[in-house]
C-alpha cells in the first residue's frame, strides 16, 4: 500500500509539474519537485527504496520532459541512495535538513547535467548559467522543499504509511 501511495504522489507531481507549476516560474526556473520528492521520500525510506523511488521519478521525467533518456534517472537514483544512506543520522524534525539536502542535490543535479551537455559537444557559458539559473534554482528548490517535506512528514506519520511487522 505504501508503494501505491508513493506512486500516486509521483504521478500527481508529474501532472502538476507539466501543467500548474508552469505558472510559478521565477526567472524561467521551475521548482524541481521530482528531486524534492526523491529527497523527502529517501529521508523516510532508506537507501534502497530511495534509490528505487529516485530511478522511477527520474525515468518518468526523462520520458516526459527529457532529451536524454536515463540522465534524470541516474542522478535521481544516486541522490535517493545517498540521502537514504544518511537518513538514520538525520534529525527528521529539523526543517533545515531538507533545505540543505535539496540545495546540495540541486547543485549535484545541475553539475551532472552540465557535464553531460559538455561531453555531448555543446558550448556552455558557465558563468551565465551559474549567475542566472543555478543560484535561483537552488534557492527556489530549497524553499519549496520545506513545504513538500512537511507534507511528506505528515504522510509518513499516518497509520497507512507506518510499517507493519
Amino acid at each position: 500500500m505504501k508503494s501505491f501511495i508513493i506512486g500516486i504522489i509521483i504521478v500527481i507531481n508529474l501532472i502538476l509539474q507539466s501543467t500548474l507549476f508552469q505558472y510559478f516560474k521565477i526567472f524561467d526556473v521551475l521548482p524541481s519537485t521530482g528531486l524534492i520528492l526523491v529527497i523527502s521520500f529517501a529521508i523516510y525510506s532508506g537507501k534502497n527504496k530511495g534509490a528505487v523511488i529516485g530511478f522511477f521519478v527520474g525515468i518518468l521525467q526523462d520520458i516526459i520532459f527529457g532529451r536524454i533518456i536515463g540522465l534524470n534517472a541516474l542522478v535521481f537514483m544516486l541522490t535517493g541512495y545517498i540521502v537514504g544512506l544518511i537518513n538514520r543520522k538525520l534529525f527528521k524534525d529539523n526543517l533545515l535538513i531538507p533545505f540543505a539536502l535539496t540545495a546540495l542535490a540541486t547543485i549535484f543535479y545541475e553539475g551532472v547535467n552540465m557535464l553531460f551537455i559538455y561531453l555531448l559537444g555543446y558550448r556552455i557559458e558557465l558563468f551565465n548559467i551559474l549567475k542566472k539559473m543555478l543560484i535561483v534554482e537552488v534557492l527556489y528548490n530549497s524553499i519549496f522543499s520545506v513545504f513538500i517535506y512537511i507534507y511528506v512528514t505528515k504522510l509518513f506519520e499516518t497509520k497507512l504509511m507506518k510499517r507493519r511487522y
